[in-house]
C-alpha cells in the first residue's frame, strides 16, 4: 500500500492544529454555539433516565414513480437526494415536535484524498447539520437554507465529532445523546457484484436489536427504486408508530415532489385513513333525542340527569349543567327586570 491508516492518523493530527484547527473549529462555534436544541418527539414511553440502546427497524420502499420525481425535483433545484432528504426529514421531525430549530446527525465518508478511497480503516465522522424552520417558509426556500448547511458542513468535515462535543461543552444527560439525537444516512455508493471462483455470494439482510440513536433514517439508493429504513429506539418507541412515520413520510415526499413552493406548515402529512378518521368518523357524533322539544328544555332535563357534571370549561375555569342553570336562570330574570319578554330580539 502506498499509504497505511497509521499514515493518515498521524498527517491528520498534524494538519489539525493552528490556524487550520481554529477556522475548522470557529465554524462549528457559530453553527452549534448558544442554547442547543433537544429534540423531543412524541414517544410511546417516557425517556429512561439512562439512555438505551435496544433498537429494531422497519424498512420501506418508495414507489419508482416518487422516487423518480424526487431525482428530478433535486435536478432542477441544483441540489443533491442527500438535501432533499434531509430538508424532507426536518419537515417531518418539524410537524412532529413544533420545534423550528433542528439539528440532524449524519455521518460523511471523510474519504475525499484520492489515497484514501481503497484504504481499510475508519475514517468516518459525524455532522451536526443545524437548520432554522422558522417562518413558514416554502419547501424551496428550506432546501435552499439545507443546501447551505450542507455545504458548509462538508467544507469543514475534518474536525472529530468527539473534539466538537468537548470543546462546547454541550448540557449533559444521561438520558440522549450530545448534539443530535436523531440521525439520516443516505447510502448512495453503488452496489458491487463480488465474483469468486466457484461461489455465489448472495447480500444478507439482518434485524437490528439495538439502536445507536432515538431515531436512524437510512435511505439506499441502489438503483430506481430508493429503499428506506427506521432504525429506532425500542424502549421510546413502538413498531406502530414508526410504520405510521414511514407513510407520513412517504405522503409529505409525494406533497414536495407535486408542488414545492408549499409551504411546510401546509404539506400533507396524513395518510388517507387517518384524514377519515379525523374528518369523518370522530365527527360522527349524531345522536337521537326528542325533536319536539326546544334547546333550554333538552338543557334543563340534562341537568336533572347530571348536575354536577362539567358543562362548560376555558382556560381554568370550569361549571357544572347545575351552574351553568343558575347562572342562566339570573340572567333571564335580569332582563326580564329590564322589560324583555317572549319574542324580543337581545343582543349578545
Amino acid at each position: 500500500l502506498p499509504i497505511e491508516y497509521a499514515d493518515f492518523a498521524a498527517w491528520q493530527r498534524e494538519w489539525l492544529q493552528g490556524d487550520v484547527l481554529e477556522e475548522q473549529f470557529a465554524y462549528w462555534q457559530q453553527q452549534l454555539g448558544g442554547s442547543l436544541p433537544i429534540l423531543e418527539l412524541p414517544t410511546d414511553r417516557p425517556r429512561p433516565a439512562l439512555q438505551t440502546y435496544n433498537g429494531s427497524s422497519f424498512s420501506f420502499t418508495l414507489s419508482l414513480a416518487l422516487s423518480q420525481s424526487l431525482k428530478s425535483l433535486c435536478k432542477a433545484e441544483g441540489v443533491t437526494l442527500f438535501m432533499t432528504l434531509l430538508a424532507a426529514f426536518k419537515v417531518l421531525l418539524y410537524r412532529y415536535t413544533g420545534q423550528e430549530d433542528l439539528i440532524v446527525g449524519s455521518p460523511i465518508a471523510n474519504r475525499h484524498h484520492r489515497e484514501l478511497e481503497g484504504l481499510i480503516g475508519f475514517f468516518v465522522n459525524t455532522l451536526a447539520m443545524r437548520t432554522d424552520l422558522s417562518g413558514n417558509p416554502t419547501f424551496r426556500e428550506l432546501l435552499k437554507r439545507v443546501r447551505e448547511t450542507a455545504l458548509g458542513a462538508y467544507a469543514h468535515q475534518d474536525l472529530p465529532f468527539e473534539y466538537l462535543v468537548e470543546q462546547l461543552h454541550p448540557d449533559r444527560d444521561l438520558s440522549h445523546s450530545p448534539l443530535v439525537q436523531v440521525v439520516l444516512v443516505v447510502q448512495n455508493t453503488p452496489e458491487r457484484t463480488v465474483e469468486l471462483p466457484g461461489l455465489v455470494v448472495t447480500p444478507l439482510s439482518y434485524q437490528a436489536e439495538t439502536s445507536k440513536f432515538d431515531l436512524t433514517l437510512y435511505v439506499d439508493n441502489p438503483g430506481s427504486e430508493l429503499q428506506g429504513t427506521f432504525e429506532y429506539n425500542t424502549d421510546l418507541f413502538d413498531r406502530d408508530t414508526i410504520e405510521r412515520m414511514a407513510q407520513h413520510l412517504q405522503t409529505l415526499l409525494e406533497g414536495i415532489v407535486v408542488d414545492p413552493s408549499t409551504r411546510i406548515s401546509e404539506l400533507p402529512l396524513l395518510i388517507e385513513a387517518e384524514r377519515r378518521q379525523l374528518l369523518v368518523e370522530w365527527n360522527d357524533t349524531r345522536a337521537d333525542y326528542q325533536q319536539h322539544l326546544c334547546a333550554h328544555q333538552l338543557f334543563e332535563a340534562q341537568v336533572e340527569r347530571t348536575p354536577d357534571a362539567v358543562a362548560v370549561a376555558l382556560e381554568d375555569e370550569r361549571l357544572s349543567y347545575r351552574e351553568l342553570n343558575a347562572r342562566a336562570n339570573k340572567l333571564a330574570h335580569h332582563l326580564c327586570s329590564l322589560g324583555v319578554g317572549a319574542g324580543e330580539v337581545v343582543g349578545i
